[in-house]
């Protein structure tokens, strides 16, 4: 993500030209009326004249007590509007400049749901905001343990580990297509010890082992597929792991036999 302070420059600037196509909201003579004005649009969903509205409050009022509320709904009216990259500015915002806020705890969520939103679809892209979603929702359930929206965060930490955990397990796969197994096991080690709790743990063990096979190391490998069978039960890959481990002690009996003397 772009530096925050090249984000609030552009947003300020949006809020300047929000009037581009739509009315502005017009200026009121006290804190409270500015904010009702504002949050009428917001409720229409009319989110850049909801921005503009906010801003006023903020801008004009920032002695109020309603402030960090308007922060609050500035922010919602970003994410509602699509602009993720805006509203984590403007989420990160409330919680620097407002940290007794009744809103922080949503303030903190809502700016790693933020960044996730802001995420390329394909696992292959980059995928740096995703890490700093997880990083910020991790932060959110050890501050706020109790919060129902740990369920939530929870939820899109599994599914943003997923997605890693798939980047790195593919870039090992490209790495066995090619045969060059050393560095296809990097990527499966790297999947089994940092993304332990999604489904590419388990194949990335069943293909670290393969790996080792592919290298004629059979005790590793033997290793590997029992490990992958004591671990994952239930794995549809087991009936596979057990004939390559029937395989690597047939092979390995017949290489003891041949050193006999």
């Amino acid at each position: 993500m772009k530096n925050i302070l090249i984000g609030a420059a552009i947003s300020v600037m949006i809020v300047l030209s929000a009037g581009c196509g739509s009315k502005g909201v017009k200026l009121e003579t006290n804190a409270g009326d500015q904010f009702n004005l504002a949050k009428k649009e917001y409720d229409k969903e009319h989110w850049l004249k909801s921005i503009d509205g906010f801003q006023k409050v903020i801008f004009n009022f920032p002695g109020a007590d309603i402030v960090d509320t308007a922060q609050f709904y500035l922010s919602m009216s970003y994410y509602n509007n699509k602009d993720y990259e805006l509203g984590a500015v403007e989420f990160r915002r409330l919680m620097t400049n407002y940290p007794q806020s009744a809103y922080y705890d949503e303030a903190q969520f809502m700016s790693g749901m933020c960044y996730l939103k802001n995420t390329p679809g394909h696992y292959g892209l980059d995928q740096e905001d995703l890490k700093k979603a997880i990083q910020q929702l991790q932060d959110f359930i050890i501050d706020n343990p109790d919060s129902p929206m740990v369920e939530k965060a929870e939820k899109a930490i599994n599914d943003g580990m997923t997605k890693l955990a798939r980047k790195e397990y593919e870039n090992g796969m490209l790495y066995f297509k090619l045969h060059q197994y050393k560095s296809a096991k990097i990527y499966f080690q790297y999947v089994i010890d940092n993304y332990t709790g999604t489904g590419y743990a388990a194949k990335s063990l069943f293909k670290l082992a393969e790996a080792s096979f592919k290298q004629k190391e059979f005790t590793e490998a033997l290793t590997n597929f029992n490990n992958f069978i004591a671990i994952y039960p239930e794995n549809e890959l087991v009936p596979k792991a057990e004939e390559f481990i029937a395989l690597i002690n047939r092979q390995m009996e017949t290489v003891n036999v041949s050193e006999q003397p």
